[in-house]
């Protein structure tokens, strides 16, 4: 045994003093690292222990298999052709529950103007009138124009764009469905583009005001961005796109509304991607005030781009129109 242990100290005094410390050690000794010990003292205690070197051997892994038998025969096979191991009756049980529920279909979960905090309630005596308009419409910048179809961006001189007859569009399909609608075709955006949203402001107060029973106002508009970004294909057919814009306010332009107006927004957004995914593009929070201080349920509304063509606006309005009129059913 002294033979041993003088064998193993001598051992390891040479390999230490020919050894280089390593730049980063596992142990730390009052702040200073120690030496990687183990690896070499592990080469000498392999060398100088008959039998030690076993330990490090890496260890063939055992597997263990049932003996063959009928029973296990046939519980493979019933697992092979009907998913169910007798062994484990939960899986008789999973095997199950598809076949009852395949004869319901499941039903995904309604959004509604309940589920929405900060939704502005509708009044719901007036929705339930028909002859009075429930829905307002008008266009800030009545220039906005489809190229496809005029070969301009803007119509010039104060004339009325293609946007006009898409806010039509839109007022048609609320009356297909019993909602009476207002739609203002007053221009704008003539002679000041930039001063615009002053004389819409006038149209929308004066809309509102001549008809306190309208529930939700719309300033329609196209957007400005490449063909592909704000086309959908559906039942065959190229659709627009639409954006929602929410205006949030800034310091000296208040609007008191922009949390009932973004609840609004998120109801439509919702049901037009649940009949048409991706039909809405989202909604935009933007800080300014774009006539929505006016109503809980003023929006502006951005349906495809100067590429698009008329028609694909007109018939994303269509949708959008069926829309406006179940949100109005389902709030009387």
């Amino acid at each position: 045994m002294m033979v041993i242990s003088g064998g193993l100290f001598f051992g390891t005094y040479l390999n230490l003093t020919q050894s280089a410390i390593p730049v980063s050690g596992k142990a730390v000794y009052y702040g200073q690292y120690m030496p990687a010990l183990w690896p070499k003292g592990k080469d000498v205690l392999i060398s100088g222990i008959p039998g030690f070197s076993l330990t490090f051997q890496p260890q063939s892994i055992i597997k263990i298999t049932p003996a063959p038998s009928d029973e296990n025969f046939a519980n493979k096979i019933v697992r092979v052709f009907a998913g169910v191991d007798f062994r484990d009756l939960r899986s008789l049980v999973s095997q199950e529950i598809p076949f009852i529920l395949a004869f319901k279909k499941p039903v995904s979960p309604a959004v509604s103007a309940t589920t929405l905090p900060n939704f502005p309630v509708f009044d719901t005596k007036t929705v339930a009138i028909t002859d009075k308009p429930l829905v307002g419409i008008y266009h800030t910048h009545t220039a906005e124009a489809f190229i496809p179809n005029s070969g301009v961006t803007h119509r010039p001189g104060g004339q009325h764009g293609e946007i006009v007859e898409v806010g039509a569009a839109l007022a048609k399909q609320l009356e297909k469905n019993g909602v009476k609608a207002i739609h203002s075709t007053t221009i704008h955006d003539y002679p000041s583009f930039m001063k615009a949203y002053g004389p819409s402001e006038i149209t929308a107060q004066k809309m509102l005001a001549e008809n306190p029973s309208i529930q939700m106002i719309f300033d329609i508009h196209r957007d400005a961005d490449k063909r592909q970004n704000v086309t959908l294909m559906a039942n065959d057919l190229p659709i627009a796109k639409i954006t929602i814009v929410v205006a949030t306010g800034q310091q000296d332009l208040p609007q008191p509304h922009w949390q009932q107006n973004h609840a609004f927004a998120k109801l439509i957004d919702a049901k037009l991607n649940a009949k048409f995914p991706g039909l809405c593009r989202g909604i935009q929070l933007v800080e300014w005030r774009y006539n929505q201080h006016l109503h809980p349920r003023a929006l502006l509304i951005e349906v495809g781009s100067q590429e698009s063509s008329k028609e694909e606006a007109m018939r994303s309005m269509e949708i959008l129109g069926d829309i406006l009129a179940e949100i109005l059913a389902e709030n009387r």
